[in-house]
């Protein structure tokens, strides 16, 4: 697999999947998860067609072991009325054209009555700790790009100054990774308090490094 696989939505051709799991393994999925050989490519073809004709999807992954890990953990019962792949928090997109390695976090995207933003956070901050690993990222860092697309008031009233203060000295002091950049799209009027009291947080090197646009990603 590429260092960072493609986020093509509709590739000229897919991967083959070809499993490493040992026998007794996918005699679990059979039981636990309902996989079977003959039920695996088809329902990974109805998610690669799903996701290429999605008018908001504009980049994702399509290889078999990111999609098998929805279709995994939905027992391959999938709902495409109600995809969890469109609601997918923090996503790597790829290679800027600097080298930067580009990060989406859709943070619209998650239930304020069912999660804590500093979950969301969390869950940030595990992705991009999985890739700063990767020496190239150690020098070429990483870009941004926070979707505020489906913000609401819920959203908002569960960003509190001291959890606003929490996570930006998360970035500004342990993450430990160059951020290059950071923009924030489709922004609402409602989330614009937010992020002022956010950017200003921020160290004065990262507060110059953000920029705000109305286009979706």
């Amino acid at each position: 697999m590429a260092l960072v696989p493609s986020v093509e939505k509709k590739p000229a051709t897919y991967d083959e999947f070809q499993t490493t799991l040992e026998p007794k393994y996918l005699d679990q999925a059979r039981i636990e998860l309902n996989e079977e050989d003959y039920r695996r490519e088809p329902a990974i073809a109805r998610m690669r067609e799903f996701i290429a004709k999605h008018p908001r999807i504009q980049r994702c992954r399509t290889d078999a072991i990111f999609l098998l890990r929805f279709l995994r953990y939905k027992k391959f019962n999938v709902d495409l009325d109600n995809p969890m792949i469109e609601r997918c928090t923090c996503v790597p997109l790829g290679q800027n054209s600097d080298g930067s390695l580009v990060c989406l976090i859709r943070l619209g995207s998650f239930d304020p009555d069912t999660f804590e933003p500093e979950q969301i956070v969390r869950l940030c901050t595990l992705t991009v700790d999985m890739y700063a690993y990767e020496e190239v990222y150690q020098v070429t860092g990483f870009t941004v790009v926070v979707d505020l697309h489906g913000m609401t008031m819920g959203h908002v009233g569960a960003m509190t100054l001291t959890k606003i203060k929490i996570m930006t000295n998360a970035m500004n002091n342990i993450l430990g990774a160059r951020i290059k950049r950071i923009h924030l799209i489709q922004l609402p009027k409602i989330a614009g308090t937010v992020v002022t009291i956010f950017s200003k947080a921020l160290s004065s090197k990262l507060q110059r490094r953000i920029k705000i646009s109305k286009q979706s990603y």
